[in-house]
């Protein structure tokens, strides 16, 4: 059996859901590959950003995410006994609600990863996406023309063939994708191994009425520490291992009843009812991979970079790995963006994952104490320092800044502006943008685009937009599809039309070699 599809996307975590949902979104089919029966069937991370939860937001499915979490308080509590009503607090690189509605309209969420997968799908597949379960990549190769992938159904070992332009490789850490590509790991993938119980328990009474994002318990012996799960009384108690144990050692030195015992003493509760539910044992890593592209084949997620659990970084830089290269391969394969933009995926993304992973590697997860500043003040551009823009402030190459505007009578903010198509956001008065924008469409641009004059079309609810993007009264940025200022204007230029137009040139990828407008910022 033969299939041709654009873009084959091999995994189905949230990295591979997250490009595929946004080829659907922008209109461009996509079949995703799971090795697996189904989606995960563990917490595994929890942590749900501001910048994740922003993107869900968008997409409508923000309250279905956050139905499969619970309200936790974003910090650690080390304590000697789950029962201690008196921990010491420390950073664990979450906002709280105050400090997240400060700079954006939503907050961050903690929610178990099999919730969220399932979400996830259920979005994919209402977009007409397709995906196969218990189906995994044996072997493909790039000619011309795209990739022939060969897949094996492994339930009943039968193969088949996909062709398709584009391969997408969010297939975790052990990458059969990267491997097949022989793009190598760069960066120590053994930094300790630890040993997680996965377990459901009534803890209600031993917690209190608070209950904190981590908690590290530091008894007689080396400190544990445990992770609330899920609303469903799930929790996940990890303990470092001795070097030196493999997989055999750790499952005889850790049978059932040994299980049940180390968390009867973390609670402090020696007939505490206990079902465990699952063990592992995994080592904690830190590696990039050399290179997140190979000609039509993309790597996105935990298969271009892998970090530590701290600061809750892995899966939300995977979210953003997805959003970032969905949009861009939709409009490249649609033929409205030049090929070239899909070589800002690797510019803009592999040094974030850098500096991420190099984060994971800091006690308590690196960074600013809640993780706003390196979630929302990230500037896509190599040559600007990490974390440049936070609060955001409208600079090309930043998140666009959350202002509340006033339609209708209704509050929207400027992020539910983005999504589909290319935006001018213009401070006061945007003839001379519209006019720009019929030139630009005559000259050949046929790309979607609008213009959103802000202060007539929409009411500056606070006063604040001109000033939170750096605009005079007739000046504009142009923001990407996935929320990215592309280019600012701050003042009204001579020529708005021929600025526009070579802005959305680089902006798109056809025409990167053209000189960037004058009296403006591009990235």
């Amino acid at each position: 059996m033969q299939t041709n599809v654009p873009v084959l996307v091999v995994g189905a975590g949230p990295a591979g859901l997250v490009t595929a949902i946004g080829l659907a979104r922008h209109g461009v089919r996509s079949l995703v590959i799971e090795r697996h029966p189904s989606t995960s069937i563990f917490p595994r991370a929890t942590g749900v950003s501001v910048r994740s939860m922003e993107i869900f937001r968008s997409w409508g499915i923000d309250d279905a995410v956050r139905r499969g979490g619970w309200r936790v308080i974003p910090r650690q509590a080390t304590v000697r006994r789950l029962d201690d009503r008196h921990p010491t607090e420390a950073p664990l690189g979450f906002p709280d609600e105050s400090a997240s509605l400060a700079v954006s309209p939503t907050t961050a969420a903690v929610c178990p990863q099999d919730h969220l997968e399932p979400v996830l799908v259920d979005l994919y597949r209402s977009l007409g996406g397709e995906i196969r379960f218990s189906t995994e990549l044996v072997a493909f190769d790039e000619g011309p023309d795209g990739i022939a992938a060969t897949l094996r159904d492994r339930v009943d070992g039968g193969t088949s063939v996909v062709r398709s332009s584009w391969l997408v490789g969010a297939d975790g850490h052990r990458s059969a994708v990267r491997a097949a590509l022989g793009i190598p790991m760069v960066g120590p993938d053994d930094l300790g191994r630890f040993m997680s119980v996965l377990f459901r328990a009534d803890l209600s009474d031993v917690l209190g009425d608070s209950t904190y994002g981590l908690y590290v318990i530091e008894g007689e012996g080396p400190p544990t520490v445990l992770v609330p799960s899920g609303a469903d009384d799930r929790f996940v108690l990890g303990m470092p291992l001795p070097p030196g144990m493999d997989d055999a050692d750790v499952t005889a030195a850790f049978p059932m009843e040994r299980c049940v015992a180390l968390v009867r003493a973390a609670t402090g509760r020696p007939d505490l009812a206990i079902a465990v539910l699952a063990t592992s044992s995994f080592a904690f890593s830190a590696q990039v991979a050399a290179r997140m592209r190979d000609g039509r084949a993309f790597l996105v997620g935990d298969a271009a970079h892998r970090m530590t659990p701290r600061g809750g970084r892995g899966m939300n830089t995977a979210i953003a790995d997805g959003f970032d290269l969905g949009w861009k391969l939709a409009w490249v394969e649609r033929g409205i963006a030049g090929p070239a933009l899909l070589d800002s995926y690797e510019a803009e993304r592999a040094p974030i994952g850098r500096r991420n992973v190099e984060l994971s590697m800091a006690p308590g997860g690196g960074g600013t104490e809640d993780g706003l500043a390196e979630d929302l003040g990230v500037v896509v551009d190599p040559a600007a320092p990490a974390g440049a823009a936070f609060p955001p402030d409208g600079r090309a190459g930043s998140r666009a800044p959350h202002v509340w505007l006033a339609s209708g009578g209704q509050r929207v903010s400027t992020l539910d502006l983005f999504g589909r198509e290319f935006v001018v956001l213009a401070a006061g008065d945007a003839a001379t943008w519209r006019e720009a924008a019929s030139i630009v469409a005559d000259r050949g641009f046929d790309l979607p685009l609008r213009v959103v004059a802000v202060g007539r079309d929409l009411g500056d609810a606070d006063g604040t937009f001109a000033a939170r993007y750096g605009l005079a009264d007739g000046g504009a940025v142009l923001v990407r599809p996935d929320g990215i200022v592309a280019w600012r204007c701050p003042e009204p230029p001579a020529d708005a039309a021929s600025a526009l137009a070579s802005a959305l040139a680089t902006a798109t990828g056809r025409g990167a070699d053209e000189a960037r407008p004058a009296s403006s910022e591009a990235a």
